[in-house]
């Protein structure tokens, strides 16, 4: 599933839980401190916005994989 940034960079989500994701992004990005970012699940008509703390980085193959904690998550509907 497609996630966005508040940078506005774009991400895929390779794995969700209830205390975590996993995402990765085209190129070789260097992320540290919080991040914020939010996912919009059309067919639940919510969007899921967070802000977590990135526990772990990984570059392979020109993409960088970010595992990140989940602080401050939230489902909101859709507008």
């Amino acid at each position: 599933m497609a996630l966005r940034l508040r940078d506005g960079s774009h991400a895929v989500t390779r794995d969700i839980s209830a205390s975590g994701i996993f995402f990765e992004m085209p190129g070789e990005h260097q992320v540290h401190g919080l991040v914020d970012f939010e996912m919009q699940v059309p067919d639940l008509r919510v969007k899921f916005t967070a802000v977590g703390r990135i526990v772990r980085v990984e570059h392979r193959f020109g993409v960088t994989g970010v595992a990140v904690e989940l602080l401050a998550p939230r489902l909101e509907p859709l507008e």
